[in-house]
C-alpha cells in the first residue's frame, strides 16, 4: 500500500489487503475489522506514522473508523464515525506532519486531531458541499485545496475560510440538449448540484459569450431540459427525483407540474428521470416514474398510461450479487 488515500469498492468480499513484495503476493490483513457484510472501506496511511494506517469502514454491522498502528496487522476501532453517504465519498486523508490529525470527505469536510476517536466539521464557510477529495500542503498543513460537487476550493487557514477557483471551466453535466430558435440556437445544461442552466450557442458581441449571457432555469441537481420545439420560449426543466417545471422564458415563469398522486404512497421516480416531447404534438408530453405519464396541455394534467414497470420489490431488498443486502 502506497501513502495517501485510496478506497476498496464493496461488494460481498470486501476486504483490506497487504503486499509486502510489490504486489507479487498479499495478504488479508482484517483482524478487528467487520468479518461480513462489508461495503466500501476509504483507507489512508500516516505520512507522519507509516505504522499508523487508517479505515473507514462501511459494513451492515461494526461501521466506524478502524487504527492499525503496526501496518495493519490489527485493528481497533475509534468511533462509531460513518460518512454521510458511503458509496459517494468515503475517502480519508491524513495530515503529513501529525499522525492524530484525519480528514474525511463528506457532505462537509470532518476533522479528527485526537486519532479518529471523534470528528468535527472543518468549515465550509462560503463553501460548496459534497466534498471528495482533499490536498494538504506537506510544508504548511494549515493549506488545503478541496475538490467538491462545486468545483475548487482553497484554503490557506485551516478551513475558517475559503477561496474559489472561478478561472478553472470546469462543470459537471448530466444532461445536454438544444431548441430551434433562430438566428442562433440555444443550449440547455443540467449539472450537478449547480441547477439548470440554458445559453446561446453564438452571439454577436464581439466579446464573446459571458457568464451574463446564461440564465438559471432551475435550481437543485439540474437534469434534462426539453425545449417546446415549435415555440421555444417553453421549456420543460427537471431536477432530481423528478422535479419538473415548465419554464417560460419571456417571463420567467416556474410552473411546477411533476405527476403527483395522493390517493396512494406516491409515485417513485429516479433520479434521472426519463421525459420526451411528442415530435407531432408540442403539447404533449411523456414523462415516467415507476408508471409512464401523458399530457396533453403542456403538464397541466397527466393521465397514467402504464401500468407499474417495476417488481414492486424497493432498492433495498432488491437482489445483486444473488442476495439481498
Amino acid at each position: 500500500m502506497a501513502k495517501g488515500s485510496t478506497n476498496v469498492s464493496g461488494g460481498d468480499e470486501s476486504s483490506i489487503f497487504k503486499s509486502s513484495d510489490n504486489g507479487e503476493t498479499w495478504k488479508k490483513i482484517m483482524s478487528g475489522l467487520p468479518s461480513e457484510n462489508i461495503g466500501r472501506i476509504g483507507l489512508s496511511i500516516s505520512p507522519a506514522n507509516s505504522d499508523i494506517i487508517y479505515a473507514l469502514v462501511q459494513a451492515k454491522e461494526g461501521s466506524g473508523l478502524y487504527k492499525s498502528a503496526n501496518r495493519g496487522i490489527s485493528w481497533i476501532k475509534q468511533s462509531e464515525y460513518t460518512c454521510a453517504y458511503p458509496f459517494y465519498m468515503q475517502k480519508l486523508f491524513a495530515d503529513p506532519k501529525d499522525e492524530n490529525k484525519l480528514y474525511s470527505m463528506d457532505l462537509l469536510i470532518q476533522v479528527s486531531i485526537d486519532g479518529g476517536k471523534s470528528f468535527k466539521p472543518l468549515g465550509e464557510k462560503f463553501k460548496h458541499v459534497d466534498n471528495h477529495v482533499l490536498w494538504i500542503d506537506p510544508s504548511n498543513t494549515n493549506h488545503l485545496i478541496s475538490g467538491n460537487d462545486g468545483g475548487v476550493y482553497e484554503t490557506w487557514d485551516m478551513g475558517q475560510s475559503w477561496d474559489f477557483k472561478a478561472n478553472i471551466p470546469i462543470t459537471e453535466i448530466y444532461k445536454v440538449s438544444t431548441d430551434n430558435a433562430s438566428p442562433f440556437y440555444n443550449v440547455y445544461i443540467g449539472t450537478q448540484d449547480n441547477n439548470s442552466l440554458m445559453g446561446p450557442s453564438r452571439t454577436i458581441n464581439s466579446s464573446g459569450i459571458s457568464n451574463r449571457d446564461w440564465t438559471f432555469t432551475l435550481g437543485g441537481d439540474g437534469f434534462e431540459t426539453q425545449a417546446d420545439w415549435k415555440d421555444p420560449n417553453i421549456l420543460y426543466s427537471q431536477s432530481q427525483n423528478g422535479g419538473l417545471v415548465r419554464y417560460d422564458k419571456k417571463n420567467g415563469e416556474q410552473l411546477f407540474i411533476q405527476p403527483i398522486n395522493l390517493l396512494d404512497s406516491g409515485y417513485r421516480f429516479d433520479w434521472d428521470s426519463p421525459l420526451v416531447i411528442s415530435q407531432y404534438d408540442n403539447n404533449r408530453l411523456y414523462f415516467a416514474a415507476n408508471k409512464l405519464f401523458r399530457t396533453n396541455d403542456r403538464g397541466n394534467s397527466w393521465d397514467v398510461v402504464s401500468p407499474d414497470l417495476t417488481r414492486g420489490v424497493t432498492k433495498k431488498m432488491q437482489r445483486l450479487m444473488n442476495r439481498s443486502w
